[in-house]
């Protein structure tokens, strides 16, 4: 006869009674981490986030028009100035030179011409045509002198570097002694209130984003002053990755993963509303972003303003 061991039994069963919680626990587990997921992926939806933003604003270069050695700079890095203020003069000797020379051509043209007219005055009437042709070479000799001073002492103005716009003088190396060129750009000014957040979205959310749907932005140099901002154009296009250099050269395609899709990320421009004027903005510090779709906002109109370049927010 076979002995009963009740201990044994009640071994058993709560080893299986552990192994059933153990499983119920572990999906338990699953389906919290799988409402999480969803949870997270909805609010993503409803509530596009980003903390890939950048403050943005105009930037001004400033060039000179004339070329020639510098012999003053008159501002220092991270000055503010004012519309029309010198920034930098630019060696008026050669111009000056110019000034007196169209000076001296026009004197002698000037003195041509009375000449002329003096002696047309005492010409006897068989001379009178050739008397006439001096004049009006004289005339215009005259012209073309007054043509050569004007844009002498327009070229001796512009030696003078004048401040296109009021703003901030950033990254200043120019020193007196350096050799400018026409064109060329010399000096960077950051225009105030032109500031705006561009923020890069990734791709599969931009079909919850609007433009005119309010936004939230956050800069991480004053994360407790949260600002105010419209959604006000999205990027049509961003640089593809896998191309030449030139026309002529081959693909650079990097290698990937196939099983690792990254989704892209595209511009959103962000329009500020109405930012603090003691919160100091800066180009190119780090903002998140969080878009608020809103039914009723207006694409149509929003799209108009937005389908042109923007400079400022």
């Amino acid at each position: 006869m076979i002995a009963r061991h009740p201990q044994g039994s009640a071994s058993r069963l709560h080893d299986w009674l552990f192994d059933l919680l153990r499983i119920l626990v572990t999906l338990a587990m699953v389906a919290i981490a799988a409402a999480s997921v969803w949870w997270v992926r909805e609010q993503q939806q409803a509530h596009p986030w980003t903390r890939d933003g950048q403050v943005l604003g105009n930037l001004v270069q400033v060039a000179p028009q004339v070329a020639g050695p510098v012999i003053a700079v008159h501002v220092t890095d991270n000055q503010r100035v004012a519309k029309g203020d010198v920034l930098f003069e630019i060696d008026p000797t050669p111009f000056e030179e110019a000034v007196h020379q169209a000076e001296a051509e026009l004197a002698a043209a000037s003195a041509d011409g009375r000449g002329g007219a003096a002696n047309h005055h005492d010409a006897p009437s068989d001379a009178s045509a050739t008397t006439e042709q001096t004049e009006n070479t004289a005339a215009r000799g005259a012209g073309v002198a007054l043509a050569k001073l004007a844009a002498a002492h327009r070229r001796l103005a512009l030696a003078r570097v004048t401040a296109p716009v009021s703003g901030f003088v950033t990254n200043l190396t120019l020193a007196a002694g350096s050799q400018v060129e026409a064109g060329t750009p010399q000096i960077a000014l950051v225009e105030p209130g032109t500031f705006w957040v561009d923020a890069y979205f990734k791709e599969t959310d931009l079909a919850a984003i609007h433009p005119g749907d309010p936004a939230a932005v956050v800069l991480m140099s004053a994360p407790d002053r949260p600002l105010t901002g419209r959604v006000l154009s999205i990027a049509h296009g961003i640089a593809r990755r896998n191309m030449g250099k030139g026309p002529g050269d081959l693909a650079q395609v990097a290698p990937t993963f196939e099983w690792i899709r990254l989704a892209q990320r595209i511009p959103v421009h962000i329009e500020l509303i109405d930012p603090p004027a003691d919160l100091p903005l800066r180009i190119g510090t780090t903002a998140s972003v969080t878009v608020r779709p809103s039914a009723t906002a207006d694409d149509g109109a929003a799209a108009g303003h937005g389908g042109g370049e923007h400079g400022g927010g």
